[in-house]
């Protein structure tokens, strides 16, 4: 019977079966915002399945602000916390902070992946 269950266990038969991803692929935009990590012509891949609440300092994200006419999105770095539940962003090539924050209203996904041109 232990065989059984470590087998089960080791397939994944065992544990809760996760949701399956919602991964997208983009041409990066040659905005020069988030150079030297990314440039024009990286195709990226976000996760927006991934969790808005397990975001953390560091992580690069993809959100955009309709109320400002933002509709096409930015893809920017989380760089601290505003509040219990908004990100500060920021362009890595950025001087400034973005006006926006993030929020789970405007949250659009998480870079998993990069394919530099």
């Amino acid at each position: 019977m232990r065989i059984l269950f470590i087998i089960l266990l080791l397939t994944g038969c065992a544990t809760k079966e996760k949701s399956p991803k919602n991964i997208f692929f983009y041409e990066l935009p040659d905005t020069g915002s988030m150079e030297p990590a990314l440039s024009g012509g990286d195709i990226i891949y976000l996760d927006r399945s991934f969790e808005y609440e397990d975001l953390k300092v560091g992580d690069v994200v993809a959100y955009y602000e309709p109320k400002y006419g933002i509709i096409n999105g930015i893809l920017h770095r989380i760089v601290r916390s505003s509040s219990p539940k908004e990100w500060v962003v920021k362009g890595d090539n950025n001087k400034n902070i973005d006006r926006y924050n993030l929020n789970e209203e405007n949250y659009y996904g998480k870079l998993i992946r990069v394919d530099f041109k």
